[in-house]
């Protein structure tokens, strides 16, 4: 199975083959940022579904965090 990388291109997220020509290319393209996040799959909509997952589980955990640092800030004015 090939591996995939992801690139954020302005409001676009690309999907491309690692080790390709044109990641290379978009690796060197001042207008791209490389997504941390790299994975293996049969094509490419199974790569952008992983890609997907992992950032939902992402969200999950910044939402979470979130509530907890609320609560916890709520807790501590009121104990002041």
């Amino acid at each position: 199975m090939p591996g995939y990388m992801f690139f954020i291109c302005g409001a676009d997220i690309k999907t491309v083959v690692s080790g390709s020509a044109y990641a290379a290319q978009l690796l060197a393209s001042p207008g791209t940022e490389k997504i941390d996040f790299e994975t293996e799959a049969s094509d490419k909509q199974e790569a952008q579904l992983k890609l997907k997952t992992h950032l939902e589980k992402n969200n999950k955990s910044l939402k979470n965090f979130t509530g907890d640092i609320t609560f916890s800030a709520i807790i501590e004015s009121l104990l002041r």
